[in-house]
């Protein structure tokens, strides 16, 4: 699954003629920063919003959910990370389980719906993308 992030800047006149003077290089750290932090703050909701915890058996807590991912052991959770080395353009997080695809798209041979936790945990937090640009570029510019 990927997504996009555009950026446009409707700020103040100030932070738009500190931009221009920014050297090209600190533009590159500050995207690379951003998608650092959205990738991690996708991560967190991921793993601690969208996958809720429970089972079945003795022990086990609650059974799973239908339509919401449940996890046993906290393995998928776990298993949840950041992928660095598309940077600077691009970053990535998944799991590389082999059983989390189905999770989230669904295994029809298995009768197994999909209970996404990837999909949501990014729109959740993709309205903050833009700000967490700006709050950066912000910051360079020291506005």
């Amino acid at each position: 699954m990927a997504t996009a992030l555009r950026v446009s800047l409707v700020g103040t006149k100030e932070l738009q003629r500190r931009l221009k003077q920014m050297n090209p290089a600190i533009n590159k750290r500050i995207i690379k920063e951003s998608l650092l932090e959205g990738a991690l703050k996708v991560q967190t909701n991921a793993a601690s919003i969208q996958i809720t915890g429970g089972g079945r058996g003795k022990g086990k807590g609650l059974a799973p959910l239908r339509n919401k991912l449940t996890s046993r052991t906290g393995t998928l959770r776990r298993s949840i990370a950041v992928d660095r080395k598309p940077l600077p353009f691009a970053i990535e997080v998944g799991s590389d389980l082999a059983y989390a695809a189905p999770h989230e798209f669904g295994f029809p041979k298995r009768n197994l719906p999909p209970r996404p936790f990837m999909g949501p945990a990014l729109d959740a937090v993709s309205p903050q993308f833009g700000a967490i640009v700006i709050k950066r570029w912000k910051r360079e510019a020291k506005l």
